[in-house]
């Protein structure tokens, strides 16, 4: 029997039972352990198969600089492939990923839909970034980023790179701190981020 402050009786009934709720315990997971979601090859493939599906969009394709040869060619057949669909790649001049996806783009001969944009001066790069970018049309440099730490420098560009694109597509190592700051900041920014671990 439920009673009033007066102590009169009030209906003899818990709030549950006269509006007929049913309470059910809610499953929330351990909030200590991470939930890691498998990728597995059916699902890349679901997300590369939405990413052609939409219309022409920019991406910005990011990845770490130590990757092996297989997934330098996954990377320039995606490259290729946006390209080909008429997307605009935008990237880096780093060796590795990015190296990938400009000779991915540059095959696919429509030089107006890569931007390169460099953390520094062309005479910062590696000669072999020297020469891949020589048949690169739409090259932004940052000299002005000359005297920072690379890592630095590479922040900057990376911002610069996300403030021009629709979507990100990065490769990555757990340990990839820059990269994976650069898909964090996406996030932030509410793009469409997709991001493939390496290890």
């Amino acid at each position: 029997m439920s009673l009033n402050a007066k102590g009169n009786d009030v209906g003899g009934s818990s709030k549950e039972e006269k509006l007929g709720l049913e309470r059910e315990t809610a499953v929330v997971g351990d909030p200590q352990v991470a939930q890691m979601e498998t990728m597995n090859i059916t699902k890349v493939l679901t997300e590369l198969q939405a990413i052609q599906s939409q219309g022409p969009k920019k991406y910005c394709i990011l990845g770490t600089r130590h990757c092996s040869f297989l997934h330098q060619q996954i990377v320039e057949m995606l490259a290729y492939a946006l390209v080909l669909s008429g997307n605009h790649i935008y990237t880096s001049g780093a060796a590795g990923t990015n190296a990938a996806a400009i000779r991915g783009a540059l095959r696919a001969f429509q030089p107006q839909l890569l931007t390169v944009v460099l953390p520094q001066s062309m005479s910062k790069q590696t000669p072999e970034s020297q020469e891949l970018l020589e048949d690169v049309t739409n090259l932004i440099t940052m000299p002005q980023n000359d005297a920072m730490p690379l890592d630095v420098a590479s922040r900057i560009c990376n911002s610069h790179l996300l403030s021009e694109t629709d979507h990100l597509i990065s490769f990555a190592f757990h340990e990839s701190n820059t990269v994976l700051e650069a898909a964090e900041e996406a996030k932030k920014l509410e793009m469409l981020v997709t991001l493939l671990y390496l290890d």
